[in-house]
């Protein structure tokens, strides 16, 4: 059943949020039972796996929520993964532009994210790659069973289906870490990081429960939120930022930036009712940056500050409004502290949501904005 934030089923079925609700929730649970499942089919990842070579380039694509995985995987598999380049490249952007992104000669591995894997540009992306590339192997990961990308088949493909976050929600939650945490898990075959995922689970649980009301002192009233993050976070300081916007109906405005970026013009946004959420960075040099910018902010009266780290520091906490921490000594591998982060933005949006009067199910009842997005024409592509 998972964690529901100390609500009863009675309120959220009043304020129309049972899903989102329940699927936040549920992620610590979720995320152990995904990865128990591409355990099971290690012998399987490890032959596709074996098919790729230090001169692969790996594309992460998705639209919206699901590319903002990329964004955040991107950096980290760079770093800890010997292929010739690791990238997040959106599917809006290679449908529209494929002769920048898909060289023919060029052996690639595109790793298809989708919730529902029905976004026209999904499918398109994958055709594309299809027709560009000379060598292409594709990894899919999506949620839902019936979805077009979990149709899709050829003897150069390895798909993943993740059924327990298929989220009915509006809003992507459970279906964003699930399938962040499927491609980190596929890609790092080699390595059994059960304990991990247990560890993160536990961190996960511990701040559903807790985070919540100390959230609602912080952000009453919030009109506007950022989003900051450096490396990995800032994918996720990108899908926080639009999980803010998204369950208010745009009614609270929220950017996100790198730290550093910030300073550079969008630091004019400030006003004494926006809400910051602040990622901080796992590795000690970043985290100078970082301190840096919490001094600047603290010293500022415009803002409502609130620290998501995933070890504890005496000076982030006293810098920040509300802080929240995975632990006083132990810190997570990098690769597992991206998810932490998501969660609470998660959670500031349900609470946001519920501030301005949506219904976080469905914040847009009118369908200005729709769960599977509709009206994209796909052009066929031909040789310039």
């Amino acid at each position: 059943m998972g964690h529901r934030l100390g609500f009863t089923p009675e309120e959220a079925e009043r304020q129309e949020m049972e899903h989102t609700l329940a699927e936040i929730g549920r992620q610590p649970a979720a995320w152990q039972t995904i990865y128990a499942g591409i355990r099971h089919r290690k012998a399987e990842i490890a032959c596709f796996l074996s098919r790729l070579d230090k001169d692969t380039r790996v594309i992460l694509t998705g639209a919206g929520s699901s590319g903002f995985i990329g964004d955040a995987l991107a950096p980290l598999l760079r770093q800890e993964l010997g292929f010739a380049a690791v990238e997040s490249v959106h599917t809006t952007s290679l449908v529209a532009n494929p002769d920048l992104y898909f060289p023919p000669a060029v052996k690639t591995l595109l790793i298809s994210l989708g919730r529902s894997g029905d976004s026209p540009e999904s499918l398109a992306a994958m055709e594309l790659a299809e027709q560009r590339v000379r060598e292409i192997y594709h990894l899919i990961i999506t949620c839902n069973p019936q979805g077009k990308l979990a149709g899709f088949h050829n003897e150069r493909t390895l798909r993943f289906t993740l059924e327990s976050v298929n989220d009915a929600a509006f809003a992507m939650t459970g279906s964003v870490t699930g399938m962040m945490l499927a491609a980190y898990g596929i890609l790092h075959n080699e390595r059994d990081w059960t304990p991990e995922v247990a560890r993160l689970a536990d961190y996960a649980a511990a701040v559903i429960d807790r985070v919540f009301i100390r959230l609602v002192g912080v952000l009453a009233d919030a009109d506007r939120a950022v989003v900051l993050g450096s490396g990995p976070l800032w994918g996720a300081a990108r899908e926080g930022a639009l999980k803010i916007l998204e369950l208010t109906a745009g009614k609270v405005l929220s950017r996100y930036d790198t730290p550093l970026g910030f300073r550079h013009g969008p630091k004019a946004m400030l006003t004494s009712a926006t809400a910051v959420l602040y990622f901080a960075a796992a590795g000690d040099y970043t985290r100078q940056y970082d301190l840096d910018m919490l001094r600047e902010l603290a010293r500022a009266e415009k803002r409502r500050l609130v620290v998501v780290d995933d070890r504890y520091d005496p000076e982030m906490d006293r810098l920040a409004d509300l802080y929240v921490y995975n632990s006083v000594n132990e810190k997570l591998p990098d690769g597992f502290t991206l998810y932490i982060p998501v969660l609470v933005a998660q959670i500031a949006a349900l609470f946001a949501s519920l501030q301005c009067g949506c219904t976080p199910d469905n914040p847009f009842p009118g369908g200005e904005v729709n769960k599977v997005v509709q009206g994209v024409k796909i052009h066929p592509w031909r040789q310039q």
